[in-house]
């Protein structure tokens, strides 16, 4: 085919020869381009080109300090990332932080000092948690970059600065995964699929562990009982076992608790109490385990909790 398909070109050249005759080429534009005869010598048709990818060649982790008519200078160590990528002779960041969402710009890069414009994404608590689009700049250092976002909340100011990452802000995010339930001695556990867990990093380096709401079917004595969304605060880290702990009885946390279709009637809140601690900890393939074990006040048996989570996309 490749043969015939020369052939055909070699003759239509000759016949642009003998004939003395131009050749005419309409764009996919309309415009059109008109070559003489004798000025061409051999007509290739080429494959076309493969778009180039955009080549990283910095990537950073850092903390945040975010400033508006809300926050003044408040620090944020929630795994902030600016990733820098080129992309033949032009340079874009990427921004990314488990708080204040993402960013992509077009950025200059001269005498270390990085100014640009692009597009930030951050979710609105207020809307049910929806991904909003605010106009945005970019300017500063590798060290310090300052991205201004004038039309959020009359004007914020968030600065990422150049640190190694925390272990705090490793294991902050929002993940989801299950959760097994064992109630005291008894036989078997308790599934309850699909949980998201949240994770927040403290200025102090330890995190904060918010639960979802959690239901279980077949629990004996309750039969289907529902575990409501509660927080335990401040749970220091160990580096010696790389996890993070804390002893909640004295904090004076409650959970909600309601059951359905079983022997005892539950539909209140209980207040935890000795002993109830939680360790979390995140391996190093990014998966999230959290043992919780804990007793409720009027309940007369244990409860010990374990969720398996992945960090949610």
């Amino acid at each position: 085919m490749k043969k015939i398909f020369t052939l055909v070109i070699v003759s239509f050249l000759s016949a642009l020869a003998v004939q003395a005759q131009s050749l005419k080429v309409t764009k996919t534009d309309g415009s059109v381009v008109t070559y003489n005869a004798s000025d061409i010598s051999k007509i290739e048709f080429l494959p076309s080109e493969t778009p180039s990818q955009p080549k990283l060649i910095h990537e950073f982790a850092g903390y945040l300090t975010v400033k508006n008519r809300v926050l003044n200078n408040a620090r944020f160590d929630t795994g902030a990332k600016i990733k820098v990528l080129q992309d033949g002779g032009k340079f874009h960041a990427e921004f990314s932080d488990t708080q204040w969402g993402t960013g992509s710009f077009v950025i200059t890069m001269a005498n270390h000092a990085i100014n640009g414009t692009g597009k930030m994404k951050i979710a609105n608590p207020r809307a049910g948690g929806a991904v909003e689009e605010y106009d945005a700049t970019m300017s500063g250092s590798m060290t310090e970059i300052k991205i201004s976002i004038p039309s959020l909340m009359g004007g914020t100011e968030i600065t990422w600065h150049y640190a190694e990452a925390s272990a705090a802000s490793k294991v902050a995010g929002n993940y989801t995964g299950t959760t097994s339930l064992k109630i005291g001695e008894m036989p078997g556990s308790y599934i309850s699929p699909t949980v998201g867990y949240k994770v927040t990093a403290n200025e102090d380096g330890s995190i904060n562990v918010t639960t979802s709401e959690e239901k279980y079917t077949g629990v004996p004595m309750v039969g289907n009982l529902t575990i409501g969304t509660y927080t335990v605060k401040n749970l220091a880290y160990d580096k010696a076992t790389n996890s993070f702990s804390r002893d909640y009885s004295s904090d004076d946390l409650k959970v909600y608790l309601k059951s359905e279709g079983g022997l005892m009637s539950l539909n209140k809140d209980y207040a935890f109490e000795s002993p109830s601690k939680i360790i979390v900890k995140l391996d190093e393939n990014g998966t999230l385990t959290i043992t919780n074990s804990y007793k409720l006040t009027h309940m007369p048996l244990p409860i010990s909790a374990t969720y398996t989570g992945k960090k949610a996309k």
